[in-house]
């Protein structure tokens, strides 16, 4: 028995359910002539609105897998750019979907070691380039926290892939850091990066 109220319960709720969670949709016209429509009975000669019916399309997006120049020996700046806009790589592959604007620019430039301070308080700041673009006009500068901020001198350009040293020399040695400069003591730009 119990059975049989469970299978009319189940055989309800599959057919008459979904109807019962359908609102109607009234339409209706205004004294300004200005049509409306509104889940809401608002006067009794509202009728229902006679809307096309809704369809539920399935589309299947394909999953596209972007190619780097990382199985192809890396990007090659130096080719230029593609046709399609593209970059080329070392091996001449021509189907990576790294964008040449974004990729080939801008070098990429971050600190990659700091010395010591020697007696005189002087150390040495080394950059290194990671991109296949030469940077230009490189600047490192060094701000104590309880000073002024100071240029390092060291080259006019970092080459692609390349390192470099930037060096701090003291005006006054007895004013000079006898701790090692940190990387919040130290910023670095140059004329093109981003």
């Amino acid at each position: 028995m119990k059975t049989a109220v469970y299978l009319v319960s189940l055989i309800y709720f599959v057919f008459y359910a979904p109807s019962l969670n359908a609102t109607p949709i009234y339409r209706y016209t205004d004294k300004n002539g200005v049509v409306h429509y509104t889940s809401k009975k608002p006067s009794p000669n509202a009728k229902p609105a006679k809307l096309p019916p809704i369809n539920r399309g399935d589309i299947k997006l394909t999953k596209r897998k972007l190619i780097s120049c990382s199985s192809h020996g890396g990007i090659d700046c130096s080719a230029g750019p593609d046709r399609d806009g593209s970059v080329i790589c070392r091996d001449g592959f021509t189907r990576a979907s790294a964008r040449y604007r974004f990729s080939c620019n801008s070098p990429k430039l971050e600190i990659a070691d700091i010395s010591d301070p020697g007696e005189n308080g002087e150390f040495s700041v080394f950059v290194r380039n990671k991109k296949s673009v030469a940077a230009s006009k490189p600047a490192v500068f060094y701000k104590p926290l309880t000073g002024k901020e100071v240029k390092l001198k060291g080259p006019s350009t970092i080459e692609p892939f390349g390192m470099a040293e930037f060096t701090y020399k003291p005006n006054n040695p007895e004013k000079a850091p006898k701790k090692k400069a940190t990387l919040a003591e130290l910023n670095i730009t140059c004329a093109n990066c981003p």
